[in-house]
């Protein structure tokens, strides 16, 4: 239980803010208030159940997400611009349930083959994976100057899809040794998202491309690279925790093919096995 207290009373604004967080977090409800005390109660504190069907169903949410808020930039302008900010509060609040969910797990055994640490990894690294939908969701309007398919915005688009296949690949194979491949496929996307920044951007200097548009391909890049960092996250976890999903739970989307994997060190986690 969680209590709030205000004196003399709880004001309108305190009220808000507790509601507000109740519906971010999923499962807190305020259950009593009087005078300048509110109590919240945890709706669901029975620990248990198998994890493998929300943790893939979350990583399905967020692949949509992603998709939707590049495809968005056919679609200009936007009737609702917030709407990116209200679908982030939906995965937030799938990923902490389940955050929450792993922690009262922490103690016993676990309902199915993750292990605590690659659950929760899983469902922080995907968290966060939405924040950066946000971002390229947000900067639609901004990169609409960019105009020619055959130009920075093709080549924005072409590294996100190499990042969503990516993911999907990670979500999709989770042993050992797959993961390990996953990651070298990783390490060569963020090492072509560097080598696209240094193609893209200089153009600013000669005239081609305005500050500000400039500025929006940066964040673009940047939202997509760190998207690719949170899924190293994710294979790494495959790989150092040994968990594997039941083929009933796997990631139901299309294959898809790879950009060309390389042999490298991960700078971002501890040591692992190397492909020859």
């Amino acid at each position: 239980m969680i209590e709030v207290i205000e004196r003399p009373r709880i004001n309108p604004t305190t009220r808000e803010v507790v509601r507000e967080f109740c519906r971010r977090t999923r499962q807190p409800a305020i259950a009593r208030e009087e005078g300048g005390r509110l109590e919240l109660t945890d709706l669901e504190v029975e620990a248990g159940g198998e994890l493998d069907t929300p943790l893939l169903r979350l990583g399905e949410m967020v692949l949509r997400f992603h998709r939707e808020a590049v495809l968005s930039w056919d679609r200009l302008p936007l009737g609702d611009e917030a709407e990116w900010a209200r679908r982030d509060d939906e995965i937030d609040r799938e990923a902490w349930f389940l955050e929450r969910r792993i922690t009262l797990d922490s103690e016993r055994r676990l309902g199915c083959s993750w292990t605590v640490p690659g659950a929760w990894t899983v469902a922080r690294s995907l968290e966060r994976i939405a924040d950066h939908a946000v971002t390229l969701g947000e900067l639609g309007p901004r990169l609409a100057d960019l105009g020619d398919e055959a130009g920075p915005l093709r080549e924005l688009r072409q590294f996100h899809g190499q990042a969503m296949r990516h993911l999907e690949e990670v979500l999709r194979h989770h042993d050992g040794a797959r993961a390990n491949d996953l990651l070298d496929v990783g390490e060569a996307l963020l090492a072509g998202g560097r080598a696209l920044a240094d193609r893209l951007l200089p153009s600013v200097g000669d005239g081609s491309m305005a500050p500000a548009v400039a500025a929006s391909v940066a964040r673009a890049l940047d939202a997509t690279a760190r998207t690719v960092a949170y899924s190293q996250d994710i294979a790494q976890a495959f790989f150092d925790h040994g968990a594997t999903l039941s083929g009933s739970a796997a990631l139901r989307t299309g294959r898809s093919a790879l950009v060309g994997s390389r042999s490298g060190t991960d700078s971002r986690a501890g040591p692992r096995r190397l492909t020859p």
